[in-house]
């Protein structure tokens, strides 16, 4: 990004003006993006009030069909889907999986020696292999790539308090 681009600043005083100028405008993108989420948030707040009594009316009309349902299951014996005007009722037989420990469960799937139901997440621990041997690395396909960045820490809560 900064390559074959000439700097604009000559001394060490300009540098230095830069970065109060450069505390000053992360002052101003804060104070918008606090305006923001203040301005998210009565949004959300209003929203939030008027779906409320919208979600209450979904949750008795949807406990009234069920109920009404439950009370006609014998309906649903023979054919399991009900098609209204307005909608779909059916009836399907779903199958869950319970159990009061995860970890209990898993231990006792191992000992069984049904490792095949148990799902494992693998990924990279970066911060091990930076650790490791970079030729041995390399054999894996794994390099890392080391950079001299510059860190800009503009004093923004000395600008702010002045």
């Amino acid at each position: 990004m900064l390559k074959n681009k000439k700097t604009k600043l000559k001394s060490w005083n300009e540098v230095d003006d830069a970065l109060k100028l450069l505390s000053e405008l992360y002052i101003q993108k804060q104070e918008l993006e606090g305006e923001q989420t203040v301005k998210i948030n009565e949004i959300k707040q209003s929203i939030k009030n008027k779906s409320e009594v919208i979600q209450y009316q979904i949750k008795l009309l949807k406990d009234n069909i069920e109920r009404f349902t439950e009370e006609n299951k014998t309906e649903f014996l023979q054919k399991r889907t009900k098609k209204l005007t307005y909608g779909t009722l059916s009836y399907r037989v779903v199958k869950k999986v319970c159990c009061k420990c995860a970890e209990d469960a898993i231990k006792a799937l191992k000992l069984l020696k049904m490792d095949f139901c148990i799902r494992t997440k693998n990924e990279l621990d970066k911060e091990q292999i930076l650790n490791c041997d970079e030729t041995i690395l390399a054999k894996a396909g794994i390099t890392i790539k080391s950079d001299d960045k510059l860190k800009i820490e503009p004093y923004i809560e000395e600008i702010n308090d002045n």
